[in-house]
C-alpha cells in the first residue's frame, strides 16, 4: 500500500502543477451541472407560443361572443403565450417570413364558429331529451296512464323526425403546428382538453369522472435536488472513462510509464495509485457540485456515509473501466474518440438528465443496463429518499464491476509495453 500511496501522492502533485488543467477539469461539468440545472430543475411554469387567428368577426371586425369566450378559456389555462393574428393573413406566407418554425403553433377559429356551435348545441341537447324520453318510455310506461305515454311518445317521435332532418355540422378549430416537435404533443393535450371542457359548457353536461391528485412526496424537494445526483454520477463518469483513458494513453506516449516498469514499482501499485488518484478527483467534483448547487439552485440534498460510499465505488469503478481501455489504445487521439464513444452514451441514455420513462422501450432496456443507472439511482435512493435499503442493488452492481474492472485493467496490462 505504500506504493499505491506515493503513486496517488505523485500524480495528485504533477496534476496541480497545471492551475489551468485544474480549472478545466471542473469547468465543463459546473457549466453542464449550470445548463441542466437551469432547464431541468427550474420552477418557472413553462408557457408555449400560439397565434390565433379568429376569423369568426362581425362585419364591423368584433370577435363573436362564443368565439371570444373558447380564446378566454384557453388562455385561463396559463399554458399559452397568446399572440393575436389577424384575419387577413395568410399563415403558409407568415410561416414562410419566420426564420424558425420550431416554435410556430396556430389555432384557427372558423368563421361561423358561433352559429355552427349554437346550432349544435340544440341538436345535441334535442338528442339528449330524446334519450331520456326513450328511457323513460322503456323503463316507467307501466307506471302511467295511457294519455301520458302517448304525449311522451308523440313527442318523441317529432324530435326524432326533426333530428332526422336537420343537417347541422359542427364548428372544427385547426391547430397548425409542427407534428414532429415533441411540444406538440403537450400542446394539443391541452388544445383538446379545453375543447373538451367548452363542449361540456355548451351542453351543460356536468363531469361524472373527477381527477383528484396528491403529492407522493412526503418531504419537499426541488427539482435540482431531485436531479443532482443524477449530475453528480455522470461526472464521475465522464472523469472515470474519459479522463483516466486519455491520461494513461498520454504517459504511454510520453514514455513516462516505460520508465516506471524499470524501477521496483509493480503494476499492480502503479494501476491502484492511478484509480485512487482519480477517486479523490471524482469527490473534489462532487464537492464542488455540490456546493455550487447550494450556491445557485439552493438545493438541501446532503450524501451522508451511504452515500459517500457509494461514491467511492462509483470512482473506483468508472477509473478502472478507463484504465482497462487504456491498456488497450495506444495513441491519445483514438484514446478520446474511443472514451467520449463510451463515455456520453453511457451519460445520456444512463438517465441521470431526465426520467427514464420519456424513453422508448427499447431504450429503456438499453438504460437500465448501464451502471451509470444504478449509480444515479442508488444516489437518489439515499440522498433524495432517504432509503438506503433500496439502494442495495446498486451496491452490488457497483461493487462487482468495480473489482471485475480493476482486475481486468491488471491481468490484461502489459507492464513492458506501458
Amino acid at each position: 500500500m505504500r506504493n499505491v500511496w506515493v503513486v496517488f501522492k505523485t500524480l495528485l502533485k504533477d496534476w496541480l502543477r497545471s492551475p489551468t488543467g485544474v480549472f478545466f477539469s471542473f469547468l465543463f461539468p459546473v457549466l453542464l451541472l449550470v445548463i441542466f440545472g437551469t432547464l431541468f430543475g427550474g420552477t418557472e411554469t413553462t408557457k408555449y407560443n400560439l397565434y390565433i387567428q379568429n376569423l369568426d368577426v362581425d362585419e364591423n371586425g368584433n370577435q363573436t361572443n362564443l368565439s371570444s369566450a373558447f380564446i378566454e378559456a384557453i388562455k385561463s389555462t396559463e399554458c399559452f403565450e397568446i399572440k393575436p393574428l389577424d384575419k387577413d393573413v395568410n399563415i403558409s406566407a407568415f410561416v414562410k417570413e419566420q426564420q424558425t418554425i420550431e416554435s410556430l403553433r396556430f389555432l384557427v377559429i372558423p368563421k361561423g364558429f358561433e352559429e355552427k356551435a349554437i346550432n349544435k348545441t340544440v341538436v345535441v341537447r334535442m338528442g339528449i331529451i330524446v334519450d331520456t324520453l326513450a328511457y323513460v318510455l322503456n323503463n316507467y310506461s307501466q307506471y302511467m296512464n295511457e294519455s301520458d305515454v302517448a304525449n311522451i311518445t308523440m313527442g318523441k317521435e317529432m324530435l326524432s323526425a326533426y333530428l332526422n332532418q336537420t343537417n347541422v355540422t359542427s364548428p372544427e378549430v385547426l391547430l397548425i403546428a409542427d407534428e414532429h416537435a415533441q411540444s406538440t404533443q403537450i400542446v394539443k393535450g391541452i388544445i383538446y382538453s379545453v375543447v373538451h371542457g367548452f363542449n361540456n359548457k355548451l351542453t351543460g353536461a356536468s363531469d361524472i369522472l373527477i381527477p383528484k391528485s396528491e403529492d407522493l412526496q412526503q418531504r419537499r424537494w426541488r427539482a435540482a435536488d431531485y436531479y443532482l445526483p443524477g449530475y453528480i454520477a455522470a461526472f464521475i463518469m465522464t472523469n472515470g472513462i474519459i479522463g483516466m483513458t486519455t491520461t494513461v494513453t498520454e504517459y504511454k506516449r510520453n514514455g513516462i510509464v516505460k520508465r516506471l516498469s524499470a524501477t521496483p514499482l509493480s503494476k499492480r501499485d502503479w494501476i491502484l495509485g492511478c484509480i485512487l488518484q482519480q477517486t479523490f478527483l471524482g469527490f473534489a467534483l462532487t464537492i464542488l457540485m455540490i456546493g455550487f448547487s447550494w450556491a445557485i439552485f439552493g438545493v438541501r440534498a446532503v450524501p451522508d456515509l451511504y452515500a459517500v460510499s457509494l461514491i467511492f465505488i462509483g470512482c473506483v469503478l468508472f477509473s478502472s473501466i478507463g484504465m482497462t481501455l487504456g491498456g488497450f489504445v495506444k495513441d491519445i487521439e483514438a484514446a478520446a474518440g474511443i472514451g467520449n464513444a463510451i463515455g456520453f452514451p453511457l451519460m445520456f441514455l444512463s438517465g441521470a438528465f431526465w426520467p427514464v420513462e420519456i424513453m422508448p422501450s427499447y431504450m429503456q432496456t438499453i438504460a437500465k443496463g448501464s451502471p451509470v443507472y444504478y449509480f444515479h439511482q442508488g444516489l437518489r435512493e439515499i440522498m433524495i429518499y432517504n432509503e438506503p435499503a433500496n439502494a442495495t442493488l446498486s451496491f452490488i452492481v457497483l461493487t462487482v464491476l468495480a473489482v471485475i474492472f480493476t482486475i481486468l485493467a491488471i491481468k490484461i496490462t502489459r507492464w513492458k509495453d506501458l
